[in-house]
């Protein structure tokens, strides 16, 4: 399970932003659910998929500002 983690500079790749986008998600709890795994962050690929999927919109009008 631990080898199936995704650390914060692999996320913002894939998700092309920063870490410290990510941290600033984290702080105001608008990103990805992590896990913290001693002084370090790490997320769940599963978490990642859900976050996305919530926002997925058909049309800019659905967006939430």
């Amino acid at each position: 399970m631990l080898d199936s983690l995704v650390a914060p500079a692999t996320l913002a790749e894939r998700l092309g932003t920063t870490e410290r986008s990510l941290s600033e998600w984290r702080i105001k709890g608008r990103g990805p659910k992590f896990i913290r795994v001693g002084r370090g962050v790490r997320y769940r690929p599963e978490a990642v998929d859900a976050w996305l999927l919530a926002r997925e919109h058909t049309s800019t009008s659905e967006e939430v500002r």
